[in-house]
């Protein structure tokens, strides 16, 4: 090999170790890779290195966010979560196939992620009639989700990909449909879907954390979940204390104590004391009441350092609160959220919204600590507290989706024209009158146009990060074709003549596929093993596009750890999953995929 073949590897190496480690971003790290490949002479010539921007998946893949976000503003996926919520019995046997049936149809049009985020509260109002721990259903929801992505070329990153890597690598004599994907999807969804039904729940077990019943009350549940009854305290402003005269937003009990002020309770002579709601500019008057929330080390530092009474709460002081026009609830991160990455300080969480954010559940443990300093991460669950109508207007919300409330009156009357219009995207490549691109940024454009997803809302949805992760690696890709490099590690893992058999290609493929896309990410795996599934064909005599389809399912192989896909970490605050879950179920999950996915590939 030549030193551009060298170069090409070191840069492949180091690229792996930078999307495991996380130690930059992950689309600054994509981004150097062209850099990197132009500068040294790798591809060439220089412009080459520039190709993932004009790449026919990147086109793809925007429009279909967009496509993704109509369907969800527009109101088809709430219809399918009101269609859950009336055909949802109460054995959990029924309920699992009913959410994962419903959820993988859902997945195969539109993103995955967003499609949990559309059906969490659902699932979560089914749970609680059922009297079913959400344990029970929240996982079979995320798995579904990621098998979805099994069934069309738009249903995942991956797919798009190596779709357009095969049509390019064989000059358009080979290409992959619309629904090739489900040929072996279908089955590898009613196999996985029949391994949660029956086995994937059982393993659960009741030694899960999220065990505890929705059928109880929501009160009771967060208490439990974020120890708020150990959080929650009582403090008398005096005359003399320094807090006197000043406002909510001066006194910053936050920043200096790591307090939330929850609610404010004045005394009135001969009348009922009043309940304020919290406001910066409200100002703290002698003898008022100020319910705090945060650890009893800073609440007693708190009453120490400023001369006030200092008492617990309780139950009975809760429940009280909650019935002055406030209520608890709990929120979790969009996968379009912009908040993803940001503090609620610098979010200006109160200020925005009017409410109070109380703890955060991350992967099953409340953080009690200084939350408003803590970058937010997608599956972190918000414990908040405010008025209801305050509360109310989360539901508008693209950032934040609302758990233990389902929108009933949100206008759907835009779904049928989502529904043709996503018909326009799908029947020209199926026809083959004009490419996947051409018609899905037609369709992206249509959904704008008749308004069934805003202008803003079409910009949230396009994941750049994804994006510019794509258009880095593809060079990657070409580079390891150019050089020769793929060619010679597909003769050494699959010699020519094929005489370790289509079981043996296929199962390397999927396990190198999947073993990358778990440790790093689906869409560079896809990037990375096209030139290798293309050479791997050649080499051992197998057709090309069954092996672009094992890279593929490989590719949706993430149950086993929670940060291998969105859906998992989704899932986890919800279901109060710990890593150990994923490890439990998933394992037997992905043994189940590989098994169906590669004999039916080989047969």
């Amino acid at each position: 090999m030549d030193i551009h073949a060298w170069i090409a590897i070191g840069t492949l190496v180091v690229a792996m170790v930078l999307f495991i480690s996380k130690l930059i971003p992950l689309e600054a790290t994509a981004l150097s890779i062209p850099v990197v490949l132009a500068v040294t002479g790798t591809v060439n010539p220089a412009e080459a290195a520039l190709r993932g921007f004009g790449n026919t998946a990147v086109i793809s893949l925007g429009a279909i966010f967009v496509l993704s976000a109509g369907l969800q503003e527009s109101g088809v996926a709430t219809l399918m979560g009101r269609l859950l919520e009336r055909f949802g019995g109460k054995k959990e046997w029924s309920l699992v196939l009913l959410i994962m049936v419903t959820t993988c149809v859902l997945s195969a049009i539109m993103s995955n992620a967003a499609t949990v985020a559309v059906f969490l509260p659902a699932v979560l109002v089914l749970a609680r009639r059922a009297k079913i721990s959400p344990s029970k259903l929240m996982m079979p929801l995320g798995y579904s989700a990621i098998l979805g992505g099994t069934l069309t070329l738009i249903s995942t990153t991956p797919n798009l990909i190596l779709g357009s890597e095969l049509e390019r690598l064989s000059g358009g004599e080979r290409t992959l449909g619309m629904f090739e994907f489900a040929l072996v999807g279908i089955p590898i969804c009613v196999v996985g879907i029949a391994y949660m039904a029956l086995v994937g729940t059982r393993l659960l077990g009741r030694g899960s954390s999220g065990t505890e019943l929705l059928g109880e009350d929501f009160r009771d549940r967060v208490k439990k979940r974020y120890r708020l009854e150990k959080r929650l305290y009582r403090i008398t402003v005096s005359a003399g204390s320094e807090l006197a005269g000043t406002t909510i937003a001066k006194a910053n009990l936050g920043k200096g104590y790591g307090l939330e002020v929850v609610q404010v309770q004045r005394p009135r002579d001969f009348r009922r004391d009043l309940y304020l709601d919290v406001q910066a500019d409200l100002v703290i008057k002698p003898g008022d009441m100020l319910f705090v929330e945060g650890s009893g080390d800073d609440a007693r530092r708190l009453a120490a350092e400023q001369s006030i009474t200092l008492d617990f709460a309780g139950p009975e002081e809760t429940e009280r609160l909650m019935g002055r026009g406030l209520t608890m609830a709990e929120v979790t991160l969009s996968p379009y959220s912009d908040f993803i990455g940001r503090s609620l300080a610098e979010i200006g969480f109160r200020g925005r919204f009017g409410l109070s954010a109380l703890a955060i559940s991350r992967r099953g443990e409340a953080i009690e600590k200084e939350i408003a300093e803590i970058p937010l991460k997608l599956g972190d669950a918000l414990l908040i507290y405010g008025p209801n109508r305050s509360v109310r207007k989360l539901e508008d919300s693209r950032d934040l989706v609302l758990l233990d409330r389902q929108r009933s009156e949100e206008d759907v009357r835009r779904a049928p024209v989502a529904l043709l219009i996503l018909a326009v995207a799908l029947v020209p490549p199926v026809m083959g009158w004009f490419p996947l691109a051409v018609s899905a940024l037609a369709a992206a454009l249509l959904m704008v146009g008749t308004g069934c997803v805003s202008l803003r809302g079409a910009q949230k949805s396009v994941d750049f990060r994804i994006l510019f992760l794509i258009i880095g690696t593809i060079p990657l890709g070409d580079a390891l074709f150019q050089t020769g490099v793929a060619g010679k590690l597909a003769a050494t893992l699959f010699p020519a003549g094929g005489s370790l058999g289509n079981f043996y290609v296929f199962g390397v493929l999927f396990a190198i596929s999947a073993l990358l896309s778990t440790t790093s990410n689906n869409a560079a795996a896809a990037v990375i093993l096209a030139p290798v599934a293309y050479a791997a064909a050649q080499t051992s005599g197998v057709d090309v596009g069954q092996a672009f389809l094992a890279v593929a399912y490989g590719a949706s192989c993430a149950f086993i750890l929670p940060f291998a896909h969105q859906c998992n970490l989704m899932i986890m605050g919800s279901g109060g999953y710990t890593t150990k879950d994923f490890v439990r179920v998933g394992t037997g999950l992905s043994i189940v995929m590989a098994i169906t996915a590669v004999v039916l590939l080989a047969m």
